[in-house]
């Protein structure tokens, strides 16, 4: 598999959230127990987590059931120019930061797109959505590989560890969602199932 620049590796110990940081991590452990519907939680927790680390955009992919792209399943602070298309939008796995944390399994930080030339191909997006610096993250459980959360900063720099943290924690609150979310409809099919076979 290709390498791309922007991949390194993230080898520090990252501490666990502190202070408004556990009430909102709190918060998204209630929508994780209480909701119906994973897309709903994951689009409450993006909601919540961006204003939290400063990030200006946001998006939630998750893998299709091929798992060779995957597709928006919430999205924070895109321009309303973006909204006709983003319902059609794919990721290749190992394409882009979100694809390279979903194909590496681990942690995707850019701390300047606009500065690099080598990531030309990615200036016109980040001027558009008015970011520089990308954090993307996988969303990962013992179940496997479900997708990515990627944050988008309006600066430029390395990712803060306070930032790192609360993000990562989300991630794994996220994971959890979605495998929540198919074990539901697990279990509904198969007592779909057991009805069925009732009937007869």
């Amino acid at each position: 598999m290709r390498r791309q620049r922007w991949q390194r590796p993230v080898e520090e110990v990252v501490p666990w959230p502190e202070g408004a940081d556990v009430s909102l991590l709190r918060d998204l452990t209630h929508a994780l127990a209480q909701a119906e519907h994973p897309r709903d939680a994951l689009q409450f927790a993006l909601d919540r987590l961006c204003p939290a680390v400063l990030a200006t955009v946001g998006a939630v992919f998750l893998l299709d059931p091929v798992g060779e792209a995957m597709q928006l399943a919430a999205a924070h602070g895109w321009p309303a120019s973006a909204r006709p298309w983003l319902g059609a939008l794919r990721v290749e796995v190992g394409r882009g930061p979100s694809g390279e944390a979903v194909a590496e399994r681990r942690v995707i930080e850019i701390a300047d797109v606009l500065g690099d030339p080598a990531l030309a191909e990615w200036h016109a997006v980040a001027t558009e959505l008015g970011f520089h610096a990308v954090m993307a993250v996988p969303l990962l459980t013992h179940e496997g590989i479900h997708g990515a959360v990627t944050v988008y900063f309006p600066d430029a720099g390395t990712v803060p560890v306070r930032t790192r943290a609360l993000v990562r924690a989300c991630a794994d609150l996220m994971a959890a969602m979605v495998e929540r979310g198919a074990l539901a409809e697990r279990l509904r099919r198969a007592e779909a199932a057991v009805a069925g076979m009732d009937a007869l």
